[in-house]
């Protein structure tokens, strides 16, 4: 859905209504990556960079830049800030602070690992009890007809009162000088090892056994180690893009390692 549109798609007073917070735009760079928005782009203006999420209004995936709106006010510099928003004429626009940096990588003996980590475990002090209105990480999950088969356990372990970013993988993470934490979309409350468990699996796609994973992480329950290859199967099935079946199979294969 991403990138097929170009800015000046745009109606006029939407882009004149961007202008009101940023001056003249000297320059529109599309922003290659993700699926949820119907365009990103760097926008250069009279005040500066910005990185900006654009979606329909009333489009289906609407919700998930709404829920990022809610939480921004609330996050510690860690995350890029959120500058302006503008919804008109059925489109809605976050403007974000522009961040520059890398990618990590967190393959075996990476020394980027440990500054990741932190800063998530870091994320999660600052931001229990969670200060924004967002919903439950297990309600959203649960809406998934999987939980039928799995049960209801792993859900129940996994409320919690933090607010969790819920899609901690490297293409939402930069290096700089420091580590930023990016695409807040998915913020979700919850145990703060909900968090660990995702990253975890990020960790043995990047190389690492499982064993060598949990022991980089927060201890995270089996019922949830159960679940989550179950959830990723379930996806992987009914839509099966590659990196679902990655996830399905790493796992699987974490849950394998736990003789469950």
């Amino acid at each position: 859905m991403r990138n097929r549109m170009l800015w000046e798609d745009l109606p006029e007073g939407v882009r004149r209504a961007v202008e009101v917070h940023i001056g003249e735009i000297t320059g529109i760079e599309p922003v290659t990556g993700g699926v949820n928005s119907a365009m990103t782009v760097t926008v250069d203006a009279e005040a500066g960079r910005f990185f900006c999420k654009v979606i329909a209004a009333n489009g289906r995936m609407a919700w998930m830049h709404r829920n990022e709106r809610e939480v921004h006010p609330y996050l510690p510099d860690i995350a890029p800030k959120l500058q302006w928003t503008v919804e008109q004429d059925g489109w809605l626009i976050l403007g974000l602070e522009h961040i520059t940096g890398r990618h990590p990588d967190l393959s075996p003996g990476s020394a980027d690992i440990r500054p990741v980590i932190d800063a998530v475990h870091d994320l999660h002090a600052k931001l229990t009890p969670c200060p924004a209105k967002v919903a439950s990480f297990a309600e959203h999950w649960r809406q998934l007809p999987v939980w039928q088969q799995l049960g209801t356990r792993a859900l129940e372990l996994a409320e919690g009162d933090t607010l969790l970013h819920t899609d901690v993988h490297p293409l939402n993470i930069l290096l700089d000088t420091r580590v930023r934490v990016i695409d807040w979309a998915w913020a979700r409350t919850g145990a703060p090892w909900v968090d660990d468990a995702f990253l975890a699996t990020r960790l043995m796609i990047a190389g690492h056994s499982p064993t060598e994973a949990e022991d980089q992480v927060a201890d995270v329950p089996d019922e949830f180690v159960v679940a989550l290859a179950g959830v990723w199967e379930h996806l992987a099935h009914n839509d099966p893009r590659p990196h679902r079946r990655r996830l399905a199979r790493i796992a699987r294969g974490w849950a394998v390692s736990r003789n469950l």
